[in-house]
C-alpha cells in the first residue's frame, strides 16, 4: 500500500468521491445525499491524499481550511473489500501530519451518527465527540468530532 498526495482534480480522487457519495444515497437515499454535497466540494480542499494496492486507488481523504489553526477532515473513504486493514488511520495520520506541519493545531470533522466502526476509529485517534458546529448544528443524522494536533 502507499499513500500519496493528489491535487483534488485527479481522476482518481474523483472515482472514490463517487463511490463515498453512492454510498451515502444507498445509506440516506438520494434527496438526503445531495443535500450534503456542497459541504463536500472538492474545490474547497486544501489537501488530498490516496491509498493505492498496486496503482488501484482503494481509499482517500482530504482537509479544509477552516481558519488560521482549524482544518476539517473531509471525504474519508476505503473501499469496502480493503476496510479493517488499518487504511483510513494511515490516510488520517498523513493528513494530521500534513496540518500541523502547515501550522494547524485543531482537526474537526463530522461524520455519521450511526457510522460506528467511523466514531470508534476517530476516538482511537483521540477525537473528541463535541457539539456540532456551523451547518451541522440541529444536524440530527451527523456527529462532530474535535482533536487537539498538538
Amino acid at each position: 500500500m502507499e499513500i500519496r498526495e493528489v491535487p483534488t482534480n485527479h481522476s482518481d480522487l474523483l472515482q472514490l468521491v463517487k463511490e463515498l457519495d453512492a454510498f451515502f444515497v444507498g445509506k440516506w437515499g438520494q434527496q438526503i445525499a445531495e443535500g450534503y454535497q456542497e459541504l463536500h466540494n472538492l474545490s474547497q480542499m486544501a489537501y488530498a491524499l490516496i491509498c493505492y494496492d498496486n496503482k488501484k486507488p482503494v481509499g482517500c481523504g482530504c482537509y479544509k481550511v477552516i481558519d488560521h489553526q482549524t482544518v476539517e477532515i473531509k471525504r474519508m473513504y476505503v473501499n469496502e473489500r480493503y476496510r479493517r486493514q488499518g487504511i483510513a488511520t494511515k490516510i488520517l495520520n498523513r493528513l494530521e501530519k500534513k496540518a500541523v506541519s502547515e501550522g494547524f493545531v485543531i482537526a474537526e470533522l463530522e461524520t455519521g451518527k450511526d457510522m460506528q466502526d467511523n466514531i470508534l476509529m476517530y476516538q482511537k485517534c483521540g477525537y473528541d465527540l463535541v457539539e456540532n458546529y456551523g451547518v451541522f448544528k440541529g444536524d440530527n443524522i451527523c456527529i462532530c468530532m474535535k482533536k487537539n494536533l498538538k
